[in-house]
């Protein structure tokens, strides 16, 4: 009799000891699963804010960039503009030169004049063109960081099956009439 009672106090406290390690093993794994939602709530929120950011800042270096662009574009224009009507203006002073001399030589040193006029208007040209600062190179569209990995959720611990409980299942009586 001595012997049962040993050795149910034994399985007893066995079965207590090994239900009270399975579920602090799933408290701690619980505890450890809530951890890392949180750290990964907090990477999210990073990652998030930083594809906002670089995206912000992609987005006032192309305005930047566009309103550069379109002043290079405008002060060339007007350089292409004004060679124009100057050139036009040259052709026209040489060509009434041209056809009021009379002789080959004349018509020579006015061609020769038109001519070096025509040379000092390009070159006044290509000096303008090269005080037009130049534009850098596009801004590059930022491409998002990979987004952080959700933890994985702990596997459940086993459930403890009715015949490990300790507690003794109620006797039914059968009902009297």
């Amino acid at each position: 009799m001595k012997k049962r009672l040993a050795l149910t106090t034994v399985i007893i406290a066995a079965l207590l000891a090994s239900t009270t390690s399975i579920n602090s093993a799933n408290a701690d794994a619980q505890s450890d699963f809530q951890l890392a939602m949180q750290q990964y709530k907090t990477a999210l929120a990073n990652w998030d804010s930083t594809n906002k950011a670089n995206n912000e800042a992609y987005k006032a270096a192309m305005q930047t960039w566009n309103e550069a662009k379109k002043n290079a574009d405008t002060a060339r224009k007007a350089i292409a503009d004004k060679f124009k009507v100057d050139a036009d203006a040259i052709k026209m002073r040489t060509a009434a030169a041209v056809s009021l001399a009379t002789n080959a030589k004349d018509k020579k040193a006015a061609s020769a004049a038109g001519k070096t006029e025509m040379d000092a208007a390009i070159a006044a040209r290509t000096a303008a063109l090269a005080a037009v600062p130049v534009v850098p190179a596009e801004p590059i569209k930022p491409i998002p960081a990979p987004s952080p990995t959700p933890p994985t959720k702990p596997a459940q611990g086993a459930k403890p099956k009715p015949a490990d409980s300790t507690t003794p299942k109620p006797i039914k009586t059968p009902k009297a009439n």
